[in-house]
Formats: C-alpha cells, structure tokens, sequence
C-alpha cells in the first residue's frame, strides 16, 4: 500500500494494538488471511495506472525489493525517507453530457448559477461503457453547477449554443441535481423510478420521494421490486428506505410482498480495479419490523432481520403445511442461520436451521450445516423430535418406537494437508433403527452409509498409503470396525513396454459386528452372522497386465494373486488363504456407415452403426472357501474360487436430424447385449435361522439369491450367477423414446429385472411417461403412470401413480393442480399410499423464480416452469 501527501491531510495507518504511523510519505506492506475490505471517499471512474502517484508507489515498491532505501542513502530527520515527488495529477473529470427541450441559466444569492430545463431532461455522467455510469430522465430538472476553487462562479453560457453550454458545463462541473415528473434514474444495472429526486453528484447521495426500484434476481430471471415512500442513497453502494415493500410483482398493488418499517441495503458485489462486478452479486441487508403479506394482510411478523443475501436468499427459505395420517397436521420450516441471528455468513458456509411441527408426532428441530473451504469441505446434519406416534413403515412394521426422544447427528469433514495428505472423518449416530426410514427416507434409500471413522491418505502420482480406524456407534447396523488398519496401493505402474503393475496391500486389526435385529427382521432379511471379536488381518494382492495388438482386437492377458491370513476365523482358530485369478480380458471396434439410408416416418437421415465387443474369461483357485471366514470385506473375505465367460456387445445406430441445413447427429438406437457363464460356482450362501429361509432375504452381506453380474476389473468380486442382460433405448423422434432393460437368470430359468417404458415429451403442453418395472429380488412388481398437462398459460395438471400389481396396492397416488398467478403460483395436492394406510393433502404458494422459497410442498414447483419428464 503506497499513501502520499498532497496537500490535504497527512496519510496515516492505525494498527490494530493502537499504533499509528504518520507522514507525508508512507510505504506500507499488509499481511491478512481474511478478507479485506477497502473503502474511499472517492472513486475513479478509469484506470490510475498513468497517474504520477501510481508511478511512484511502483519505484519505491521495486527499491524495497531490492533491498535498497526508499528514494536516497539514508532517512531524514523524523523517519521521513526522501523521495523525488512529482506533483499530484488529477485524474481527468468524467464525462457529464446534458440535453433539454427547454435551458435556461440563473444566478443565485451565494454566487452559484443554476440550469433549469423543461421537457425531456437527460443526464449522464461517467466514462464510456462504464458499469457505474449515472443517467437521469425526467420532465423538469434543475443543476446546480459547481464553484471554482476561489468559491467564483463561472461565465454564464449561451443558452442559445449547445456547445458553449456543454462547455460550461465540463469547465464549472455539476455539484447536484433536482428532478421532478416521470423520472427514471438508472445507475449500472440498478433503475428507479420516482416522482422527485435530489442527486449530490459530489457526495454520491439521493433523496429520492414515492420511488420503485428495479432489478433482476441474478440467474433466475425474475425481476424484484422495491418500493418506498422515500429512499435514501447514502453512497454509491448503500441505500436505506422508509416504508418499503419487496415484491416480484410488477403490479403497484402487488399479490403478495415482504413488508418492513426500515430497509438499509449495502451493495457487497466484488469489483474489479476498473470498477466493474468480478464476482456473484451480493448484498447486506438490515430490515426492522418485517411482515409477509398476502393482499395486503400480514401473516406473519419478524421484529428484525439481517444478514447477507446472494442471488435471491432471504432468511425464511421454505414452509411446507399439509396433512397425512401418519403425521396429522404437518408444519415444516427452514431458516437461513445466518440471516436469523443476523451475522454475515462466513465465506464458503451455509446454515439452515429446521423448525417442524407434527400434530400426530410432535415438534421438532434440526440444523444442516455445508461448507466448503480452499482446503477443507463437509456437512453436519442434525435433527431432535419429541415423537409420541407410531411408525408405519408398511406392512407388519407399524410399531412405536423405543423412546419418544428420537434423532440424528452427522458429520463428514474432508481436509486437504500439506505434503499431499488428506485427513476425513465421520461420526454418525441414531436413535433407533427405523428413524432415517421414516423422517429421511430418501437418504436411507439412497445415502451414504451412517458410519464413525477417521481416515488419512497421503496419495502421489499413481500410488497412495492410507491409515483407517473405525467404530460403531449404533448397534442396530452391521458394520465391520477396524481398531486400525493400513494399507499401500500402486495403480498402473508401467513394467516397461511390456506390462503393467497393480498392488494392493493391507493390515491392521478388525472386528465384525453383526445387528441385533428384532424377530420380525430376523424373519423378512435373515441373520447377518455371528459377530466377531478384534482380529489381525493380512492381506496382500498383485496384479500383473500385459496389453497386446492383434490387428484390431486389442487382448490384455492378467494374472492376480493374493495371499491373506486372519488369526481367528469362523471355523475357530487362525486361517491362511491363497488365492489366485487369471485370464484375458479383449476388445475391438466396428463401424460401418450407410448415407442412403432415408426415412421420413422414422427420422432417419442416414446411419452409423458403431459395434464394441468385449470379453473377459479367466479362472480362479484357492485353498480356502469364504464359509470359513467372518464377512469383513465383501471384496476380501467374500470372494471364491470360480470359473467364468462373459461377453458384451454394444451397439450404437446413429444419424442425422434437424432441418437440412442444420442436421445434428443423435443416437436413434442403442442397443446392448451380455452373456456371463459361470463354472464351479459356490452357489448360495444361507447364514440364516430356519425360520428366516420361510421368506427372501434381503441380506446385505450375502443375499440368498441375487442377479448374476460380471466385474471386468476384478473378476473374483463378479457375481455367480449365469445371465443374460439386454438394454435399448428407441429414439423413436427428438420427442418420444422407448426404454428396456432384462436381466434373465440361466440358472433357474426366470426373468429377474424386466423394465419397460415409453417416454413421450410434447412440451411446453404435455408430456407423460408409462412404465413396468419388475425385480425378483426385491419383489417388486409395479406399474406406474405419470403426465404433467397445461390446461391453459394459468392451468396445470400433474397426476403420478405407481400400483403394485402383486399386492392390489397403491404405493403413490398423486395429483396435482398448479395455478398461476402474476409472479406467483399456488399448488394443492393429493397423496395416497395405501401401502402405509397413508393419505394427505398439501398446499404450496411459491414466488416465480424462487421455488425453494416455497410455503408448502416443493414437488410440482418445476411443473409450474415446464411440463418436461424432468420435472416432478
């Protein structure tokens, strides 16, 4: 930081313990690892980089840096280093351009001359194409011009000459201005519009009387409204406004809006050194006494609100109200932390704050916290519910849980080290077992595993040596736990021209811990085995690859062998294994084109057939079968010894469409086939009482039966199962597709996944979509239906229905009604699961633009925007 005297006050730094320096020559260096905020009185409105003091911070910066005295052999008396100062330079004024139907000039008391124009008014002021530049509209105006630097007023200008009175104008310059009538004033990207305005060009500051304010959200392309009784433009960044409502709607009496008594706004978009925006827009934000308005009728109040507002945030983020069965009356809120409580978010973190009600359960409360940092990221989930109901998790699970105090605690924490280390760790604990199930259904089905662990890893090039230690905290899981365990990795590792090397390598201490299941699950998923205790594992594998060409086939002909010891097994006592896998892995390509193929009705425009094979067939052996062991890793104690084939063909039919002079090219079909033998398969594993072989098994571990399936990497991990596997998607045109998929199992003869669907999108009016699906191992044999129609540009219909054909029921049954609303949308749904014995009925408003500012349910608010498949 470089500061000179010119005259005015002397240049001076404050340091944060009380210490001032002082004087009229200052060379100052910075050190921060925040952020830094700099503010001024005054701003350029061009770059300073040929002005004389820029010149001369750069001499001084460049004989620091070499070591030398700033500007002479030693300092002077009081500390002051000399320094050839040339004269302060200042920057040329901006440009101000003027025009009115109707000029004339006056003179007031204390010297000044006024313009006043009638009709037409135009004002601007700022450097050509400059982001910051001022324009003013209006009907009448007065501006009021500066005095010279002795407090003289200029010459009068000649009314009648536009160029003598442009002159005068760039020779006195403009202090102020005052409009009246239509005005519009537009400075960069911001407009109001007023009746009357006062504008202090001197001090960037407005009165501005019966104003609305205008602007876009950013990437939403929804306009926001201000409107006030009167506004105050403090600087060039702040505004502050009495009376003042907020609102999407261009209407002056708006559907709905955010009122408040006071609003002060802080302009917070980084810029660049030309002045212009270098980040996403941001602004500060403080609002007293804030209600939420309907028709003018507040339904709800905040005393006080503040915060930080990116791209359209505001501190209420979503309200849901509905009603089920299994829940009663439901009241679900969240909250921007930070807006809340009024502090500005730290940069990279985001805090949501979850406050629920549930008639039948009880009230609840959670905190989700993301952040993501230069060197660290994570998340941190919790949520608390007083729960006196009773869960319904479908048929024979409608149970009360073990205690009314019910919850989660999560938190993933990933930091990047120094030297190419990487630190994570994770602690997840729940109150019971059906809690993830019934309160976040989609992370059970879906979601990580809920795991404690710490883990390093320091990885480099193409290897890596990690070190895990890992607990168990709910005992209602089936986790293994390693007290710890380390491991080395090489991938890739070249062997000159000729090969390629892989190895895997492990110790450490683990312990398998079985769930402890009630008798109903014991019965629906089987026994996870007996637990173990801390055991000292081994375990080493090393691959070898040698790649070959014959022609177009490209053949990698591999070998593995691993060697593991465990000193306790389920047999009792220590074991040894080896195990050994080798075999070919091959591939090529075929392609063929033909130009002349032409079919309107099928949209065809010529075609390219593109055919990829591949083949993998090898064998196995090992002196120890996987019975013997505790299942700690499926991928270590799992595998076993077998033999197998597999063969793949895919398949790509590509061609033209388009208007003919701008054809595109699409995949009109794809189609994909597979054939896994297998021989000396293990067959099924059964760890399972003799009560639980009554029903399937849905045990995670080792299923009593599942598809078969071939892993191309790593051989031994593939499923034992013979199949064949097919998938086709039919672009039949560029708005209706045909998709399939089926597994069929060799070994018993029966399909075991068959998917069907047609896919129809006739947006922006219709689209729907029909589908089977079945899956043996899960019992799932479902048809479903869903269509999204536009009645009309304010009418929309969403229906979604999934039915379970083998047991009569009805798994999701929803319909939706959208209705649209000059910037807003309200929507009323049904919902129907009678697997659950579950039925409710929601009702959502949502703002255009801001769907996750939603009071009520957000399942059809991508509807509202378009009848797309995509949208739910």
């Amino acid at each position: 930081a470089w500061g000179r005297c010119d005259g005015r006050a002397l240049p001076r730094v404050v340091e944060p313990a009380g210490t001032v320096s002082e004087g009229p020559l200052l060379f100052v260096t910075l050190n921060s690892t925040g952020e830094l905020t700099l503010s001024a009185d005054r701003r350029a409105f061009a770059s300073s980089a040929d002005t004389a003091v820029y010149r001369d911070a750069l001499a001084v910066r460049e004989q620091v840096r070499q070591g030398l005295p700033a500007g002479g052999p030693g300092p002077t008396p009081g500390g002051v280093v000399p320094l050839a100062v040339t004269p302060l330079r200042e920057e040329p004024p901006p440009q101000i351009h003027y025009t009115a139907r109707e000029t004339t000039f006056s003179r007031l008391e204390d010297g000044r001359q006024v313009l006043t124009g009638i009709g037409e008014v135009y004002f601007f002021r700022g450097a050509t194409r400059s982001v910051d530049a001022l324009e003013l509209q209006a009907d009448a105006a007065v501006v009021f011009l500066k005095l010279d630097d002795g407090g003289q007023a200029g010459r009068a200008p000649d009314a009648q000459a536009d160029e003598s009175m442009q002159t005068a104008l760039d020779a006195a310059g403009v202090a102020a201005n005052y409009l009246e009538g239509d005005i519009r004033m537009a400075f960069g990207e911001r407009t109001i519009r007023a009746s009357r305005l006062y504008y202090d060009l001197v001090q960037d500051r407005a009165l501005i009387l019966d104003a609305v304010a205008f602007g876009m959200i950013p990437k939403r392309d929804v306009p926001l409204y201000l409107r006030a009784a009167q506004i105050r433009q403090l600087s060039s960044v702040e505004y502050s406004a009495d009376r003042a409502i907020v609102t999407t709607s261009e209407f002056h009496t708006p559907h709905y809006h955010i009122g408040a008594e006071h609003v002060t706004l802080i302009d917070q978009t980084p810029r660049s050194p030309l002045g212009g925006p270098s980040g996403l827009g941001a602004t500060a934000f403080r609002m007293r006494h804030v209600t939420f308005n309907l028709y003018n009728l507040p339904i709800m109040y905040w005393p006080f609100a503040a915060g930080r507002v990116a791209e359209g945030e505001v501190a209420l983020r979503g309200i849901s109200v509905g009603a089920s069965d299994d829940f009663g009356l439901t009241v679900e809120t969240e909250w921007d932390l930070f807006s809340l409580l009024s502090f500005e978010p730290p940069r990279g973190f985001d805090a949501e704050l979850r406050l629920d009600y549930y008639s039948d359960r009880g009230a609840a409360v959670g905190l989700d916290l993301d952040y993501d940092r230069d060197h660290y990221f994570g998340l941190y989930r919790s949520y608390v519910i007083d729960d006196h109901g009773k869960d319904n998790l479908g048929r024979f699970r409608a149970e009360e849980p073990d205690t009314d105090v019910r919850g989660r605690w999560t938190w993933r924490h990933r930091h990047h080290l120094p030297d190419d280390w990487e630190l994570t760790f994770e602690i997840s604990y729940l109150s019971d077992r059906a809690f993830l199930e019934e309160y976040f259904e989609r992370e059970f089905d879906e979601g990580k595993d809920q795991e404690t662990l710490i883990y390093a890893k320091k990885q480099r090039d193409n290897w890596a040596f990690t070190a895990i230690a890992q607990w168990r905290l709910n005992d209602f899981l089936t986790q293994t736990e390693r007290l710890p365990e380390l491991s080395f990795r090489l991938i890739g590792e070249p062997l000159g021209d000729w090969g390629t090397f892989f190895s895997e390598n492990r110790t450490g201490f683990i312990r398998y811990r079985a769930a402890e299941k009630e008798l109903f699950l014991l019965i629906r998923r089987g026994s996870d085995g007996p637990s173990s205790g801390a055991v000292g594992r081994m375990d080493s594998r090393q691959e070898l690859e040698f790649p070959l060409t014959l022609g177009p086939v490209k053949v990698v002909p591999f070998a593995s062998f691993r060697r593991t010891a465990w000193d306790d097994s389920m047999a009792g006592g220590g074991r040894s294994r080896l195990f050994a896998t080798y075999g070919v892995r091959a591939g090529m390509y075929l392609s063929r084109v033909f130009p002349d193929f032409e079919s309107d009705l099928l949209d065809v425009h010529g075609i390219r057939h593109v055919i990829k094979t591949d083949v993998i067939a090898w064998a196995s052996d090992s002196n120890r079968d996987s019975d013997e062991l505790f299942p700690f890793d499926q991928g270590v104690e799992g595998i076993d010894d077998f033999d197998g084939v597999t063969v793949g063909v895919r398949q790509r039919w590509q061609t033209k469409r388009g208007p003919p002079e701008d054809r595109r090219i699409v995949d009109w079909l794809t189609f994909d086939a597979e054939l896994g033998l297998f021989n000396n398969a293990p067959g099924t594993r059964d760890l399972r009482s003799p009560l639980s072989r009554l029903v399937p098994t849905k045990n995670p571990r080792r299923s009593v039966r599942t598809n078969g399936f071939t892993s191309f990497t790593r051989p031994e991990n593939s499923v034992a199962r013979n199949y064949v596997n097919t998938a086709l998607i039919w672009r039949l045109n560029d708005a209706t597709a045909l998709f399939s998929e089926m597994n069929y199992d060799l070994n018993d003869g029966e399909v075991d996944i068959l998917n069907l669907s047609l896919a129809v999108d006739r947006t922006p009016r219709f689209s729907y979509m029909v589908g089977y699906r079945f899956i043996e191992e899960n019992e799932s044999n479902l048809l479903g239906i869903g269509f999204n129609y536009r009645l009309d540009e304010k009418h929309t219909i969403a229906v979604r229905e999934s039915f379970d054909l083998d047991r009569g029921d009805t798994l999701d049954f929803t319909v939706g009604y959208i209705r649209k609303y000059p910037r807003w949308y309200v929507a009323v749904s049904f919902e129907l699961d009678e697997s659950e014995s579950d039925a409710g009925v929601s009702f959502s408003v949502w703002p255009e633009g801001l769907p996750r500012a939603t009071i009520g349910s957000r399942r059809f608010t991508g509807v509202a925007g378009s009848t797309a498949l995509t949208t739910n």
